[in-house]
């Protein structure tokens, strides 16, 4: 601040100086506003409950998720589907596709299955057929279907779908600590820490966990992060925790040093 404008300024005034003169700043500044107003509880990044909003949510109220750079929330609606033992089928929208959605939606109408419908911004007007279908035929479509639904913002996406649906968007968390908590939220029951016990599991599924948080925290300084741009998502976490699994189960307990649990770290490092 200038000389003598800090006691002068409140908290609020003091965020629009700074919005003003560094824009850079904002942000920071802005988190720091909220969590002396409201608490440092609303400063901390949400991680999303998927099974609590299809609680909330019913067979003619869809899910969208509006999609933002390294979120794809496709792992973890597939997992909660899993855990209930339910159906789901998804589809990447685009030219042609539009047949095959209408083929699963109908069988998901009748079945009572999930349907997850990506990057449906490539096929707006099939988002209008769809729209008639959940607000006429409400009768025929079983309770417990559900539609789920991935987008990018665009201007002309329907209106009246984004009405009567649930709108939530995964956007990257803001923090190490944050995208630390987020990784450990999606694991699946076959990466528990209890899933395997080995004396090295532990360690090294939080050396990889910390290690996919860091790498996703780069992308926010664009070509000083990566060279060449990768979204570093949750099928990439997912299929390396697999591969440590498959390493750990195929050595011998007794014979694993330290030098080989470092050589394994190293591959990851490269691997990145």
């Amino acid at each position: 601040m200038p000389d003598g404008w800090e006691p002068q300024l409140d908290k609020f005034r003091r965020l629009l100086l700074i919005r003003s003169i560094t824009p850079a700043r904002f942000v920071k500044a802005a988190s720091d506003y909220i969590v002396d107003s409201l608490g440092p509880k609303y400063g901390d990044g949400v991680v999303l409950d998927m099974e609590k909003m299809w609680d909330e949510s019913d067979k003619c109220s869809p899910m969208i998720c509006f999609l933002s750079m390294g979120s794809d929330p496709t792992v973890q609606i597939e997992t909660l589907a899993k855990k209930k033992t339910i159906e789901c089928n998804a589809i990447s929208m685009g030219q042609g596709q539009e047949v095959h959605a209408r083929r699963l939606l109908t069988q998901a109408y009748s079945g009572g299955s999930w349907v997850l419908l990506q990057n449906c911004h490539l096929s707006l007007d099939f988002c209008e057929e769809f729209l008639l279908q959940l607000t006429e035929n409400t009768d025929r479509i079983h309770p417990e279907f559900r539609l789920w639904i991935t987008t990018e913002v665009h201007p002309k996406f329907p209106i009246g779908l984004l009405q009567i649906s649930i709108k939530y968007t995964a956007e990257p968390p803001q923090g190490v600590k944050a995208g630390l908590k987020r990784t450990f939220a999606g694991l699946t029951q076959e990466q528990q820490l209890e899933s395997n016990s080995h004396e090295k599991w532990r360690p090294l599924l939080y050396a990889v966990a910390f290690l996919h948080t860091v790498v996703q925290e780069r992308r926010k300084f664009g070509p000083l992060g990566w060279n060449i741009p990768y979204e570093f998502n949750q099928s990439d976490f997912n299929a390396t925790v697999q591969f440590i699994q498959n390493f750990l189960d195929d050595m011998d307990a007794s014979k694993v040093t330290e030098n080989k649990t470092f050589s394994l770290i190293e591959f990851f490092l490269l691997k990145f």
